[in-house]
């Protein structure tokens, strides 16, 4: 990759990061109570059957949580290799991510600006995987 399509990568990203630190912290205020899951697929599975509700805000409200999680952690996965060269294998993307997820979900927790949830853990590497594997297609360069 030659020195702009670098910068550009780098400007993206850092674009990025500061556009998701916004979403998951700064857009709402704190969130009444501890909410926190740590059973494996509990809200996912709750979503899911939302999606058969017959409600449109019920449904909207599902498919937002279940694809957001996802589509909103593809570009960390595009990115990551991109900017930071020791991560071009897959597994050193994905443990990156496990961690920075990881460091955002505690983090809710304790700012109670969201809720901590391993089912977001899930979807969002989920979407980093996504990211990463458009990475490789679009020429790991």
């Amino acid at each position: 990759m030659d020195a702009k399509g670098s910068k550009w990568n780098t400007v993206l990203f850092g674009a990025y990061c500061g556009l998701m630190l916004w979403l998951l912290f700064a857009r709402g205020g704190p969130i009444e109570g501890i909410r926190w899951n740590l059973t494996p697929f509990r809200t996912v599975t709750r979503y899911v059957r939302l999606l058969d509700s017959a409600r449109t805000t019920l449904v909207r409200l599902a498919a937002v949580n279940l694809f957001g999680n996802v589509i909103m952690f593809i570009p960390l996965g595009f990115f990551l290799p991109r900017v930071f060269g020791g991560l071009r294998k897959l597994w050193k993307t994905l443990f990156v991510t496990v961690l920075i997820i990881s460091l955002v979900e505690i983090a809710q927790f304790f700012t109670r600006m969201g809720c901590c949830d391993i089912d977001d853990l899930i979807l969002n590497i989920i979407g980093a995987a996504i990211g990463y594997g458009l990475y490789r297609l679009r020429g790991s360069k």
